[in-house]
């Protein structure tokens, strides 16, 4: 039917002469030919042409050619001397066209580095028009590439970076200094060094670069960059914006930068991202007072040297590697178990660190230095924003962060003064922390005669703690249930949705927040008593002066648990309930969706994880139960009646049976308490001098966290303070209708 004649020059361009068919010749032109528009390039480990070009007339051509080209077609083709990159003339070295790499990952198999493919080629990371493996080109008998792991991509050197481009955009780049470049071959280069290609970790990749002279080209500029630059450790990069970086005589660290972060076992580098490759800061993992706070996809990491450094990550998946690093995570435990400095941000998105002394809090940073005393104070202020439904930070993220913008949803904690008012926002457990840090200390300023008041104040807050401790968790699972977060809501019942799906996804809800409460309230029989006692323990040691407990103290334990003996008819009830949606559930209970806290934002120094409390595991299962295979288990109209009364069952149970046993509880628990407070007020009250003020700091402590704790939800994924809840408990508790009983 005719032929197809393809030109492509180093000019450059692209020209087809196409006689096939039944109308008249055309000719089509690329002029000048741009990569993406024209994409030409070698596959199969560097041996078969392909070409891939769109006109602007609307026309594409797209072929590959069947058999390996002779070496004089290769020596022919490095004359294009990757001049379809419009900054082909800036690079200090360009492949001739697109090659072959072959990437490793880091689960690849050990001998993966002979040059076999291994596994499907990465996503988003062929060309537009290239030809799928086994797939004819149009126009063409050819077959696409083979080695399902490699693609075709432009290696290119500049500006002291290593970069393989595809389809107009780079797909992985590296700074120079952060790699280690060998020959793998006559015409193969092997790039050792940590990135991140579409969500996998590679260790590096295995270039095919055509002929001897562009391997050797390659080499030379590779590593002559390298000892330009001071070769430092390899290790994982990946770009990121941070703040806090001395980058400049005149900066203070306010506005957000682009740098490599670099992970390596032992340390942490952020490295500029230009000729030079300055490394901006520098923190050893294993440093004991390295401090850490934040996200998977945003965190503050300080050092005395460095100061605080704020990091957001364009990548999930490098994000959670930094998150799970041992000594990161070291770190962030250290930053809460040891009472600060706390890394953390001002409102604007400034990194700071925050201490708190004996008569200030202090605030250092890079362009920041304040001292707030105690006395000045006027008020102090928590606030919690709620979790978003995904926490990914992509591009557009990024560049919102680099404005000033928030990524991912945190607390916030305000203190003012007369002429300061000053704003610290980071997640939700550091705020928590440095805000008992503040009232702690601020309490601890207190005359100590004032112990007996701060105790009895201390017990009045014990009714908050209780309740919510002991039922909070089934307001939580209920708020799920309802897709209501507020207050407000927790009134309201839970009603089964009209459509199959939607009563399917209630009841793996329901199956998981069942399970979680159980174990909760067995705890709290076993556990609770013994904890509160280690508390009033800590309280009375500055009295007893590391002598033996005393036998009233003892004694407080097995009151408690008598006192909290009604939790155990929650208890029943829950299992009862547990067991009656065993009942209805026809599936297999392994098949139910599980929490997924892998893209969930994971707050660093977090020591428990709970799927009722953490971004609330029931309302993530009741998000997920979505999957078609799932439906096949359709509730008929007897199962749908039985679902319906398991629901008026449980709102009964948490609108009516809760708030009655919440106030038998503490009815139970205000005596013991009461006792226990007039003990240890009797007690330190005969402190001796010298210890009276460690008895301030640790009754002031004891106060502040009762009075901060009631202020802020559980976790991040949960918009309902504890305060919130056990005021919900009161009021229902007093709205509830009694029977009348004759008067005597």
């Amino acid at each position: 039917m005719g032929s197809r004649r393809l030109l492509i020059t180093d000019f450059p361009a692209v020209y087809v002469y196409d006689t096939g068919g039944l109308g008249a010749a055309t000719m089509s032109a690329l002029l000048p030919a741009t990569d993406p528009e024209a994409t030409v390039g070698l596959v199969d480990q560097g041996t078969r042409l392909f070409v891939d070009a769109r006109f602007p007339d609307g026309r594409a051509f797209q072929a590959a050619t069947a058999t390996p080209l002779p070496p004089e077609l290769l020596t022919t083709l490095t004359g294009l001397h990757g001049r379809l990159l419009v900054d082909a003339g800036a690079t200090s070295f360009v492949s001739p066209c697109a090659v072959s790499v072959t990437p490793r990952y880091e689960n690849d198999p050990a001998g993966a580095a002979t040059g076999a493919g291994q596994g499907a080629p990465p996503p988003g990371t062929t060309p537009p028009g290239m030809p799928a493996q086994g797939t004819p080109a149009q126009g063409t008998t050819a077959q696409g590439p083979v080695g399902g792991a490699e693609f075709p991509a432009y290696v290119v050197v500049k500006n002291g970076r290593l970069e393989l481009r595809a389809g107009g955009r780079p797909l992985v780049d590296w700074p120079v200094n952060r790699v280690a470049v060998s020959p793998a071959g006559p015409t193969s280069a092997f790039v050792h060094g940590g990135a991140v290609l579409d969500g996998r970790f590679l260790t590096g990749v295995l270039l095919h670069l055509v002929t001897p002279d562009v391997l050797a080209a390659f080499l030379a500029v590779a590593q002559a960059g390298q000892q330009a630059a001071q070769p430092a450790a390899v290790g994982t990069s990946a770009p990121v914006w941070a703040r806090g970086l001395a980058t400049g005589a005149d900066d203070d660290g306010a506005q957000a930068v682009r740098a490599d972060c670099v992970l390596g076992d032992s340390v942490l580098e952020l490295q500029a991202r230009d000729d030079d490759a300055r490394v901006l800061a520098r923190f050893d993992l294993a440093d004991p007072r390295l401090r850490v706070a934040g996200s998977a996809e945003r965190f503050v990491i300080f050092d005395p040297e460095h100061g605080p450094v704020s990091v957001a990550s364009d990548s999930e998946v490098f994000g959670r590697r930094l998150h799970a690093h041992p000594g990161v995570r070291a770190a962030a435990e250290r930053t809460l178990a040891t009472g600060g400095p706390y890394p953390a941000e001002l409102a604007g998105g400034r990194p700071v660190a925050c201490a708190v002394d004996a008569a200030a809090l202090r605030v250092k940073g890079r362009g920041v230095r304040l001292r707030v005393p105690f006395a000045a104070i006027r008020a102090v202020e928590g606030t919690m924003a709620p979790a978003p439904e995904s926490v990914a930070v992509d591009a557009a993220t990024a560049e919102g962060v680099a404005a000033g913008g928030v990524a991912v949803p945190r607390a916030s904690l305000r203190v003012a003064t007369a002429d300061t008012d000053l704003t610290v926002v980071g997640p939700l457990e550091l705020i928590r922390a440095l805000h008992t840090d503040v009232c702690a200390a601020n309490y601890a300023t207190e005359d100590p005669r004032r112990i007996p008041d701060m105790l009895r104040a201390a017990v009045g807050l014990e009714d908050d703690y209780f309740l919510y401790t002991i039922f909070g968790p089934f307001y939580e699972l209920h708020a799920a249930l309802r897709g209501d977060g507020t207050a407000d809501g927790l009134g309201a019942p839970v009603t089964l949705p009209e459509d199959d799906e939607g009563r399917l996804r209630t009841a793996a809800a329901l199956s998981e927040g069942l399970d979680e409460l159980r174990r909760h309230l067995d705890q709290v029989g076993s556990v609770l008593p013994a904890f509160v006692r280690y508390r009033d323990a800590q309280v009375l040691a500055p009295a007893i002066g590391g002598r033996a407990e005393p036998d009233w103290l003892k004694a407080q334990e097995s009151r408690l648990r008598a006192a909290l003996a009604p939790a155990q008819r929650a208890a029943a009830e829950t299992g009862a309930l547990s067991a009656q949606v065993a009942r209805l559930l026809d599936l297999d209970p392994s098949a139910l969706p599980r929490p997924n806290y892998a893209g969930a934002a994971l707050s660093l120094g977090a020591a428990f994880l709970n799927p009722v409390f953490l971004v609330s595991g029931a309302s993530q299962a009741y998000n997920q139960y979505s999957q078609s295979e799932k439906r096949s288990a359709m509730m008929n109209a007897q199962s749908a009646r039985g679902w319906a009364a398991v629901l008026d069952r449980w709102n009964t149970l948490v609108t009516s049976t809760l708030p009655v046993l919440g106030y038998v509880l503490t009815e139970n628990l205000f005596d013991s308490r009461w006792e226990t407070a007039r003990r240890l007020t009797g007690a330190l009250g005969a402190t001796p001098p010298e210890r009276r003020e460690t008895a301030m700091r640790i009754v002031a402590r004891r106060l502040a966290r009762l009075d901060v704790l009631r202020r802020y939800p559980a976790n991040a994924g949960i918009r309902l303070s504890r305060g919130e809840i056990a005021h919900y408990l009161r009021t229902a508790r007093d709205s509830i209708s009694t029977p009348r009983f004759v008067d005597f």
